[in-house]
């Protein structure tokens, strides 16, 4: 009897024992829950109520926020990544379970209609109990992997801000070369007007007017080629935001004031602990160790509890039973292929983070002078060259009306004046797009 006990208050030492370890990462895996749960609550309750973004009818204007709340909120892309967090969750509560207990009934058939015994049978329960520590490792691996997922769909996020930004900014400023090319055809007809009253005045050339009429086609050709490209960029944001390619969309917004160049190693600071590819990187060698003590803990025995219950005895006092057994990790070179296996996996995941940290730090840089220059850019088009060559068509405009200059001369100011109102807006989009590519980086949407 004294035995008995001793085997009783073994099993429920090592109930205890497991279930102490496996709570001290329910804490843990419960924060990680409510954040996916949060994360997947907000984005159904949208789409019930039919937040898709199908339609912007009264909207004047398209905000760059708008098209990437509505981008985060319906992309299929992202859809798929949180159904992946999800499964990565859910898995904790899997491996962290004891096994299903077993239980097995049997009876002696001899004693069925035997008149020199009374009926037999017996009862088995057995509950397998994996070593100490072995749940906690298995539950600590599954809640990194899940902050792997969970850190992918964060950069994935990023990324689908970034594209938005570049897309929409693209969008932006194929309306500005539409408008622009508008105004230069006013000009051009501008210029034909005054051409044509030269040469009725017989102060000009016809050569004149044909060059203005040239130039005039050239002008409707690349309002042509402007539509064709307004048309394949609306699809392509469309396509970002989960709606129709076809779809309309309204103009966007004009340009937001630009940021002041941001110090880079206060940048590159943030980057390195705030990106979630370097999040990522981090639990990633944190599900390796764990990896790691759960392949050395298999060389520590599993338990199975056994209780049964046997009529067969005679004496009342033996028919209950309660056991303890274990198995004999003694398979040597398996146990020691597991660890090699685990040490190589932690090995690549503390390279893949150095990788990573590296990754980050030229992308700070790459990003950070791109920005750099465009901020010049950006400064010397607005202070020198637009104002300077506005001025030289106006010198050539007036120069050409009293015969100072020639026509070539006023069609090649108009030129410049056209290309450098271009360029301009391509640069103050490029510091937008360099802008939102630096914040991609740091981890940073806004």
């Amino acid at each position: 009897m004294p035995g008995a006990w001793f085997y009783l208050v073994s099993a429920l030492f090592l109930l205890t024992t497991q279930g102490c370890a496996v709570s001290r990462a329910d804490s843990r895996f419960n924060h990680l829950a409510k954040e996916v749960k949060a994360e997947i609550t907000v984005n159904t309750a949208i789409k019930r109520k039919g937040k898709s973004g199908d339609s912007f009818d009264g909207i004047k204007t398209l905000e760059a926020q708008t098209a990437i709340q509505v981008a985060l909120d319906n992309n299929p892309s992202l859809v798929s990544i949180r159904e992946r967090v999800k499964e990565a969750v859910e898995k904790y509560p899997i491996v962290t379970a004891l096994d299903d207990p077993t239980a097995g009934v049997g009876l002696f058939p001899s004693t069925v209609y035997s008149d020199r015994a009374d009926f037999a049978y017996k009862i088995d329960l057995k509950q397998r109990i994996p070593y100490p520590g072995k749940l906690d490792l298995k539950g600590a691996k599954a809640i990194a992997e899940a902050e792997v997922a969970l850190n992918d769909l964060s950069s994935a996020k990023l990324e689908l801000v970034r594209m938005v930004k570049t897309v929409y900014l693209e969008l932006f400023f194929t309306h500005r070369a539409i408008e622009i090319n508008k105004e230069n055809k006013d000009l051009l007809q501008e210029f034909k007007t005054i051409a044509k009253s030269r040469y009725s005045a017989g102060k000009g050339n016809l050569q004149d007017v044909v060059q203005a009429d040239v130039d005039l086609a050239k002008v409707e050709h690349r309002g042509i080629v402007l539509e064709r490209t307004l048309r394949v960029a609306t699809a392509r944001l469309n396509t970002l935001m989960g709606r129709s390619a076809g779809l309309p969309l309204p103009a966007p917004a004009r340009l937001s004031s630009k940021s002041p160049l941001p110090d880079k190693n206060k940048s590159l600071e943030k980057a390195l602990l705030q990106n979630p590819s370097i999040k990522a990187a981090r639990s990633r060698i944190e599900a390796a160790r764990s990896s790691f003590k759960l392949a050395e803990s298999k060389s520590y025995p599993d338990f199975v509890i056994t209780g049964s219950y046997n009529r067969a005895w005679m004496t009342d006092e033996l028919r209950p039973f309660i056991g303890i057994g274990v198995n004999i990790p003694i398979r040597s070179d398996r146990l020691k292929a597991e660890r090699n296996m685990a040490t190589a996996k932690l090995n690549r995941a503390s390279s893949e983070f150095k990788a990573a940290e590296d990754r980050i730090r030229f992308q700070v840089e790459e990003s950070w002078q791109r920005l750099k220059e465009s901020h010049h850019a950006e400064k010397l088009f607005r202070k020198a060259l637009i104002p300077e060559t506005k001025l030289n068509l106006n010198a050539a405009r007036a120069g050409y009306s009293d015969g100072k200059n020639d026509f070539l001369t006023l069609i090649t100011a108009e030129r410049s004046l056209v290309n450098t109102k271009l360029q301009y807006e391509r640069v103050r989009v490029n510091l937008r797009i360099r802008e939102a590519s630096l914040s991609r980086v740091i981890g940073e949407r806004q």
